[in-house]
């Protein structure tokens, strides 16, 4: 996702496993300039989960033994991976708009970045699956028509709207471009939070995102109330996973107030006895029809957000904690640089070598485990070229665009003030505009 997939700064070269030598513990609030391996790696557990729920545990459906059932069990909190992004580019996008909310080229440099680092991915990634459905799906048929089934309009994807469909007829498309539907609820919250960054006071800011996150369960519930059986609705819209993007962004208001990051790093303890709160509490929120339960749908959105984001806390507050040693494993943190791509690419790859090689999209056999290997393979592949030598190149472009110097934040004086300085300061600018001269 492309938030998640919100870049920081470039700095950061991953070492293998957990850092073994002390890290100094951060003196000040959190500094994006640089880039946070931490947030890497979050972003790496997150598509790991991702691509787990839709290489494994969708696979091994229906279950055939006790043990599917067990494994199901325990992962099926999975599904909250989605939210883990929404709350780290809450975090990241929100922070940075955050920073920069007085600086005179605001909208055009986030639009601009966000655009680079979003739709050239995203729409090659749209090529592609328009070439696959021509030159793969249209000569073999019936074999991949779990693929490219459930068509809906092609310009939902290039408006990114697509969610809005998905909501309507209650079914997530073709599951080639299901992911896809994440991308509208991020381009979409994009065009809704810089304006009230910019416009609102700075006060009022935190009861706004604590609102938005008090009213999110409120409006999956209504939609609940108007239909019990469309119920797609309350997983793809904005309004309905604000809560996430909002617990992302009230996380990154706070890590900037002096004060709060002071409280954070000298009360840890209780950061860690929120943690295995909610830790405890996810067993009786993960239960069977997940994420469509009632009570996940009211309570179990804003509880794994929370989490996420205490996950986050104790990971940029204390950098030589055993957490934050996990965080920056290399390969987590390599899955999180690359996972753009693989989210984007994930599924279409595993359907297209499930449906030509073992003709089906369940885990039945042995020869079934090696094609997901390979599909597995063949995704982490892709989403590292596209990183390399798209992703990569096209988003340091981008930030050779800045937002440039903040604002005077003193009221803009008059033009009657404006014009007696420029004839009181006239002696002056002549005699220096003299003495430069030959």
């Amino acid at each position: 996702m492309a938030g998640e997939f919100g870049m920081v700064g470039e700095k950061y070269q991953p070492q293998a496993g957990a850092i073994t030598s002390p890290i100094p513990e951060p003196k000040s609030p959190l500094d994006l300039t640089r880039r946070i391996p931490e947030l890497d790696g979050m972003r790496g557990a997150a598509i790991a989960m991702v691509v787990f729920v839709h290489y494994v545990w969708w696979a091994l459906t229906p279950p055939t033994s006790k043990l599917v059932l067990d494994i199901q069990a325990t992962t099926r909190i999975f599904w909250s991976a989605v939210d883990l992004f929404f709350v780290l580019s809450g975090f990241l996008i929100g922070g940075n708009l955050l920073d920069a909310r007085d600086s005179p080229n605001y909208f055009s440099t986030f639009y601009f970045r966000r655009f680079c680092r979003v739709l050239p991915i995203y729409f090659l990634f749209l090529a592609m699956t328009g070439l696959a459905y021509v030159l793969i799906y249209r000569p073999i048929g019936a074999r991949l028509d779990w693929v490219f089934s459930e068509n809906m309009p092609w310009y939902s994807y290039v408006l990114f709207i697509q969610n809005f469909w998905v909501a309507k007829a209650n079914k997530a498309g073709p599951p080639i471009l299901s992911p896809t539907w994440a991308f509208a609820v991020e381009v979409q919250f994009y065009l809704l939070v810089p304006a009230i960054i910019r416009y609102m006071r700075k006060s009022a800011l935190p009861y706004i995102f604590v609102s938005g996150i008090i009213i999110a369960p409120i409006v999956r519930l209504y939609l609940v109330h108007l239909s019990r059986t469309n119920l797609g609705a309350t997983y793809v819209l904005l309004p309905c996973r604000m809560d996430s993007l909002f617990f992302g962004i009230l996380c990154a208001y706070y890590l900037r107030q002096p004060e709060i990051w002071k409280q954070l790093i000298e009360r840890r303890d209780r950061v860690w006895g929120v943690f295995f709160i909610l830790l405890a509490g996810m067993p009786i929120l993960s239960t069977k029809g997940l994420p469509f339960t009632l009570l996940w749908m009211a309570a179990g959105y804003g509880w794994m957000s929370l989490f996420f984001v205490t996950v986050l806390i104790l990971a940029v507050t204390k950098p030589d904690c055993r957490l934050s040693g996990v965080l920056r494993w290399r390969w987590l943190t390599s899955l999180g640089t690359i996972s753009y791509g693989v989210y984007l690419f994930h599924v279409g790859i595993y359907g297209l070598c499930m449906g030509l090689i073992s003709g089906h999209p369940l885990l039945l056999h042995w020869m079934d485990i090696g094609v997901t290997l390979l599909a597995l393979a063949i995704s982490v592949s892709i989403g590292k070229l596209s990183w390399r030598f798209i992703e990569k190149p096209i988003m340091r472009w981008s930030h050779s665009r800045t937002y440039g110097e903040m604002a005077p934040k003193t009221a803009p004086a008059s033009d009657t003030d404006a014009i007696w300085n420029r004839f009181k300061d006239a002696p002056k600018l002549l005699g220096a505009e003299i003495q430069e001269k030959p």
